[in-house]
């Protein structure tokens, strides 16, 4: 049977990494339960190059609760393939508020699933991060800091992107990458499914007075999403859940510009596909910071996001406002903490008409809204 639980998952990776350059005197977890159990481990003798905490992430293989989709411990593998290649990845333009990359990986114990990464000290990921440093209302002063801060965010991506998407004239560490990414197809139907085909199998029945009379339209922005998934040679590498949680930051006051280090983590549902997807995620929880708690921020870190990852195509902009949209209306109004039931409905249903309008095209539907940046190619 297979370990379930932190403790017992601890004791068996002190036993694992013993006699190891990666022993360690103490386990810290940081997060685990169902797949993934994180630990913050303290070596027992420092690196060569003087590293004496490591982050331990170890996978256990599970079913998530749609039975069609098990998760299969080869994410783990493609994982540690991704990171090792995305040390290839060209730094993004200067930036005086914060330097973005991915952490290496020290070690990755293929039969066992288990990791061994750079850990980042004192860290927090930039969702906690906002809830807890940005107030309600954001004072002006801290505008500055949010566009740089989404500034990097959006530099980042987008040479990410582009990197990953160069082809056969790719540098090998990008072929590589796109190689593993295209091996993760459980994880590509996952993701699709908890968005598009959630969408209309589940909620449309359960919200009937929010989304059941656009159900026809609702449904052909699925089919769209499904269709876009056909053909691998149209897609391209995407981090494939982009958002704040998967950003880590120092968990400390900012006054000024002092270019900090910031990771860019779990690559575990990298896979094929669409730009918009990782542009749209983002967006969209950085929106709900408004959306939910009214927190200014969470719209100035969207400008700078938009600012930094630079000009859409008008088919790009729409698709990424629909993108959106599904995460207002499938993410957003579902997790728990962020509001009342009735700020749930209300976030639903403004995702709902992000999406519709969007499918439309109707530009003026967004003029004096936060995502019309999207359209200032």
């Amino acid at each position: 049977m297979a370990p379930d639980n932190i403790a017992e998952i601890s004791s068996l990776l002190k036993q694992e990494l013993a006699d190891t350059k990666f022993q360690c005197d103490e386990l810290h977890p940081l997060s685990g339960g169902h797949a993934n159990y994180v630990f913050r481990g303290r070596l027992t003798t420092p690196l060569a190059d003087g590293t004496s905490e490591v982050l331990i992430k170890h996978g256990e293989g599970y079913q998530s609760m749609n039975r069609a989709f098990p998760l299969p411990t080869s994410r783990c593998t493609i994982e540690s393939a991704c990171l090792s290649a995305l040390q290839d990845l060209p730094p993004p333009q200067p930036n005086p508020w914060c330097v973005l990359r991915t952490p290496r990986v020290h070690h990755f114990n293929a039969a066992t699933n288990t990791q061994i990464q750079e850990y980042l000290p004192h860290a927090i990921d930039l969702k906690n991060y906002a809830l807890k440093r940005y107030s309600t209302p954001t004072p002006a002063a801290q505008r500055t800091q949010c566009l740089g801060i989404g500034s990097g965010l959006g530099r980042w991506l987008r040479g990410f992107h582009d990197w990953a998407a160069q082809g056969q004239a790719a540098a090998a560490a990008a072929l590589a990458l796109r190689e593993s990414a295209a091996q993760n197809r459980a994880l590509q139907r996952l993701k699709h499914f908890s968005y598009y085909e959630y969408l209309v199998t589940r909620l449309v029945g359960a919200l009937p007075d929010v989304l059941g009379a656009h159900e026809d339209v609702l449904r052909q922005i699925a089919r769209m999403a499904e269709r876009e998934l056909e053909d691998d040679a149209a897609l391209q590498v995407v981090h494939g859940d982009f958002w704040t949680g998967n950003v880590l930051l120092p968990d400390a006051e900012i006054s000024e510009p002092t270019a900090m280090t910031m990771f860019v983590v779990d690559w575990e549902v990298v896979s094929l596909g669409i730009r918009e997807r990782d542009i749209g995620q983002m967006l969209a929880e950085l929106y709900q910071l408004e959306l939910y708690k009214g927190i200014d921020a969470g719209l100035w870190l969207m400008e700078g996001f938009l600012g930094g990852y630079g000009s859409l195509s008008r088919e790009a902009a729409f698709r990424t406002a629909i993108h959106v949209g599904c995460h207002l209306v499938v993410i957003g109004g579902s997790v728990y903490g962020w509001g009342t039931a009735e700020d749930n409905k209300r976030v639903v249903a403004f995702g709902r008409d992000v999406m519709l309008n969007a499918w439309k095209k109707d530009e003026a539907w967004f003029e004096g809204r936060p995502l019309h940046q999207l359209f200032r190619g």
